[in-house]
């Protein structure tokens, strides 16, 4: 078998990866770029053409934004993703196939057999360890344990004889160490009486913000969200095969419905625009001073949130929904994989583009 990294490695999101052996090919993924230039995946004709199955991990435009595209170009086949990602899509692939959460493990072919769990990123997302022609690939999607919201379902002793794997942060820092940083930023801007804006992704880490937040002061701020979150924190705030038990401690009603137009009173405000593309969410911005901007994920090529850093508007505090180059090295350790490929730090070029396996 080979696998070939098609984005997502050394790269700004265009997360995809083809694997291909003598009788059967896939994709994993098939992204677009964050860096505002919308690239696709590195696929040719003849493999978007030859796969045989699209497998999607998550919703999010890095792992999706290219779907259409690759259908366009001639694939043809059954798109893999759970019913919580197909819901999530703008764009709905032309043959979806919606996991059944009671079936983890599925032979689609005689030598080809797909194994899914929870990776804990958002509601969703998924990793996949795919047995074809005899060799086995795992992909950890955007992965992450110990999120205080959603469910993992945790990767130990699977043999694999490759494995891509989630290590956007280059650095060997836990999760729990930049969760309370994150959080230790966030109390104190509301203890100065301020008010705090959150600008976050709809699909994610708002609600594990949000909660942790809550839980975390006591429901001592006041605390809105903007209509999207507000919409899915009320749908899964007691789904329990997303949610973890521990959320079911912060009461539903503990965030209220904002309309985003102004965030002049002391308390948290949840944004869903990560970043700040729309000219509303600047205007909310510009409109409201004296309120802070704390800006929880990294800065892409679109939207304006970088220009926000860098003109001292708005500040960055990283909150961990996916895992470290420590956490990464942690998971590789605790299963049995032959070859890992780190992907998801622009930073890290892999040491090749084509593995045999």
């Amino acid at each position: 078998m080979r696998l070939s990294i098609a984005g997502g490695c050394g790269d700004f999101g265009r997360s995809c990866f083809f694997v291909s052996g003598n009788q059967h090919a896939y994709i994993v993924d098939c992204g677009t770029s964050t860096d505002g230039k919308d690239r696709v995946p590195d696929l040719t004709a003849d493999e978007i053409r030859g796969a045989e199955y699209l497998f999607l991990t998550h919703s999010h435009r890095d792992h999706t934004g290219a779907v259409e595209y690759a259908e366009r170009m001639g694939f043809s086949g059954p798109v893999f993703m759970s019913a919580q990602t197909y819901r999530q899509l703008g764009y709905k692939p032309k043959n979806a196939v919606i996991m059944d959460s009671t079936a983890p493990e599925v032979e689609l072919l005689p030598d080809f057999v797909l194994q899914w769990g929870r990776t804990g990123h958002c509601c969703g997302a998924v990793w996949y360890a795919i047995t074809c022609e005899g060799k086995t690939a795992f992909f950890s999607g955007d992965y992450r344990e110990g999120d205080p919201f959603y469910r993992n379902d945790p990767v130990r002793d699977l043999t694999a004889d490759i494995a891509v794997i989630d290590a956007a942060y280059p650095t060997d820092e836990t999760g729990d160490v930049m969760r309370e940083r994150f959080l230790d930023r966030a109390e104190a801007i509301l203890k100065e009486g301020r008010a705090l804006i959150l600008p976050v992704p709809r699909f994610g880490r708002g609600l594990s913000i949000a909660a942790s937040l809550y839980l975390r002061t006591g429901g001592a701020y006041p605390m809105a969200m903007d209509t999207r979150l507000y919409r899915e924190w009320r749908t899964f705030a007691r789904r329990k095969y997303f949610v973890k038990p521990g959320i079911w401690e912060v009461p539903v009603e503990a965030f209220s419905l904002w309309d985003g137009q102004s965030a002049d009173a002391p308390g948290a405000y949840f944004l869903t625009d990560a970043q700040l593309t729309h000219a509303g969410s600047r205007q909310l911005a510009d409109h409201s001073p004296d309120a802070a901007i704390l800006l929880s994920g990294s800065l892409h090529g679109y939207g304006r949130a970088r220009d926000f850093v860098e003109a001292g508007r708005a500040e960055q505090a990283l909150w961990p929904n996916h895992m470290t180059y420590g956490e990464m090295q942690a998971l590789a350790g605790a299963n049995h994989f032959g070859t890992v490929v780190p992907y998801h730090d622009p930073g890290r070029q892999p040491e090749q583009r084509v593995f045999e396996f």
